[in-house]
């Protein structure tokens, strides 16, 4: 069995057809993604809050919780906001598109297409989840380098204030100095 590389696309497959979920699972995990998998919409649900899955790819049709409720629940779950939905189904017409746009789905595919279209958008996924991850590191570099130029803009404050007496101290001494000028020279 291969291990998935270091920061793999987490990938929960839920379908009522133990076969197709089991060989997508396999090819996938040879790809070398981190794959579960939920044989029905209720587990596959307790799994998604669970495993957190950067994707879960869903069957549609399936018996209890089907694809489209399951997606309606994950999309109303704020922890799992960022999860991208692939709804994997036989249904291709007018209203199964309109129907997984409207639950929430990020992609369609159709169930029997090849790997390369599943790893296609897998890919997509993973590189969302990268440039996400390198927003999220800049942004914190960036608060980083804020709190040091508030830091630094507080040192320049007290630097200047402190150059400020040191001027205002030299002003009272030549001040002093040009008093006792003038009493010294009889002025």
């Amino acid at each position: 069995m291969n291990h998935p590389k270091k920061n793999a696309l987490r990938i929960l497959i839920v379908d009522d057809n133990h076969d197709a979920a089991d060989s997508l699972a396999c090819l996938l995990e040879l790809s070398n993604y981190e794959v579960r998998v939920a044989y029905d919409g209720k587990v596959g649900l307790l799994a998604t809050r669970d495993f957190a899955p950067d994707c879960l790819l869903t069957d549609i049709s399936m018996p209890g919780l089907d694809g489209y409720e399951l997606a309606r629940h994950v999309r109303a779950e704020a922890d799992l906001a960022s999860v991208k939905l692939v709804a994997l189904s036989a249904y291709t017409d007018e209203e199964h598109v309109r129907k997984t746009s409207e639950v929430g789905f990020d992609y369609r595919l159709t169930k029997g297409c090849d790997l390369e279209k599943v790893l296609e958008v897998l890919k997509m996924i993973e590189e969302i989840k990268n440039l996400a991850t390198k927003t999220q590191e800049l942004a914190q570099q960036n608060v980083e380098l804020a709190g040091q130029t508030k830091e630094l803009i507080r040192e320049v404050k007290e630097e200047v204030k402190e150059v400020k007496h040191e001027v205002k101290e030299l002003k009272q001494e030549v001040k002093e100095l040009r008093e006792d000028h003038k009493k010294s020279s009889g002025e």
